[in-house]
Parts: C-alpha cells; structure tokens; sequence
C-alpha cells in the first residue's frame, strides 16, 4: 500500500498507530507469563506514561446495534487490567458513513438479526476502512441459534470485500496468541469452534464470531455476568474475555507477535505504510 493510503482520514497513520500502541503494549502485562495462559515473552515493569489511549468503536446502524450494551465497556475495562493500554472509559459508537470510522483500526458490529441494508455511502466507507488496515469484528449475540445475522454479515462482506472469502482462521494463527494462548473462541456459546475471517497474505481484515463474544463480556450494573456462558460456565467465560483481548491487541499490533523481533524491525518490515 502506498505511503499516501496510510492515513486514515481524519485518523493516525497505520504506521504511527503501531509505533504508538506496539511500544505501549509490549511494555506488558504485570502478570507472570505462567499466569492466565499468557504467551510467553510478555513481562511487566512498563512506566506509567508508556500508555496510549484507544478507542473501542461500536458499529450504530438502524435497527438492534447494541444487543450487548456493556460489552464494550468491560472489554476496555480488562485491556486496561491487564495490558499497557488505556482504553476510554466509554467506548464509542460510530456510524459507517462518519469519518470518525477511521479514529481507530479496529471496529466492532453487534447483532442478534439480519443487518440492515446500508447506503452505498457507508458500504464504500467501510471497504476503504478495511483496504486501510482495519479490522471489523462481526459478533453474533444469538450465539449460533439463529443463523440471520451471520448470513447478512457474508452478504455484506462479499460487497464490501469482494473476491475475498470468508473461511475459518487457522488455529496457529498470530490472533490465538497475541497476547493470551487461546485454543479456541469461546463466548458466552462454544456451538462453533473455529473463526472464521477474511484474510489478505495472512492479515485478517474481517472476523464472524458466532459464540457471542459479547454475551460472556456483557455484565450487569452490580459487577455480575449478565448471561450465562454454556457449557463452560465461569471459566468459559474468562476464555472470552482472553480472546477479546487477543483481537484488540491484534487489531492495533497485528503480528509482531509472529514476527517475535524488535519493534522497530517490526515497524520497517510492516506493509502497512
């Protein structure tokens, strides 16, 4: 991609969001690297001004946009916890068609129904976000009992991302271990246990998660689990919460992990520039 497509509109450069969240977050977990299943290489010891902020946009579209209110706002409370991000209290929500779509590389769509048909506006909004270096997260509340929502998001993709298809993610692949060692994506459901997602030369660009990510996330006002995650219970649900954060880490720092180098070899090698 050319030096002039690296810029968001109105946003960072890819190049200078990495540099910025790749030094926060390798400044690391406090967490031994045996704990919680963390990859190994991750250590604490970061100085309190390696933090950056980021934004955890939700998608706001006609219709149910927001099943899983709170899910956001426990994610970024958990990135928080555990990682050198500072993620903003009340994560957003941005409509396709707005500019603020390019604040962040990351983005997140909720549904427990069939999307709405978008304008060719916002459809040609969210091809670039993607031709950028986003990465939209598709999450299906309905946690694979009712198959509407997945299917409006392959019709959907295969407008905004055609030629492109939309096939489960290896298990080796970088997003199961960017942060945490994560065998499967659980949710607040685990009926499917692969991803599925499209890919360019190995970046994933879009992901189907159809086991609820935002159901396990989701909690009540009094600090409860908001719905119960099945079969796994209590530690489904902190796999859940493992795998959200793989993706946002994933989603800023894309794979250094599997590159396991410097930052700064990571920053010359990126394609994303």
């Amino acid at each position: 991609m050319g030096e002039h497509a690296g810029r968001h509109r109105g946003g960072l450069t890819r190049r200078t969001w990495c540099r910025r969240i790749s030094a926060a977050a390798l400044a690391g977990a406090a967490l031994p690297a045996d704990a919680w299943g963390l990859a190994p290489g991750w250590r604490g010891g970061g100085r309190a001004d390696d933090t950056i902020t980021v934004d955890l946009p939700q998608l706001r579209y006609e219709g149910r946009y927001n099943p899983r209110q709170a899910a956001m706002r426990v994610l970024a409370r958990e990135l928080r916890l555990r990682t050198r991000l500072e993620p903003v209290d009340e994560p957003s929500t941005v409509d396709a068609e707005s500019t603020a779509l390019f604040e962040t590389p990351f983005l997140y769509v909720a549904g427990d129904e069939a999307l709405p048909t978008m304008s060719p506006a916002a459809e040609a909004n969210l091809r670039r976000f993607l031709d950028l270096g986003g990465l939209i997260l598709f999450d299906a509340a309905d946690g694979g009992s009712d198959l509407a929502f997945a299917r409006s998001v392959e019709a959907l993709l295969g407008r905004i991302a055609p030629g492109n298809e939309l096939l489960p993610v290896a298990r080796d692949h970088v997003l199961f271990r960017s942060f945490y060692l994560v065998d499967e994506p659980r949710g607040r459901t685990a009926a499917f246990d692969h991803l599925r997602g499209i890919q360019d030369e190995g970046r994933v660009k879009a992901l189907l998660m159809r086991n609820d990510l935002g159901g396990a996330l989701e909690e009540l006002p009094d600090g409860r689990a908001a719905h119960a995650c099945t079969p796994g219970g209590a530690e489904q649900r902190q796999w859940a919460i493992r795998f959200g954060v793989n993706v946002l880490l994933y989603a800023t720092c894309t794979d250094y992990k599997a590159d396991r180098a410097h930052v700064e070899t990571l920053l010359r090698s990126r394609r994303w520039r």
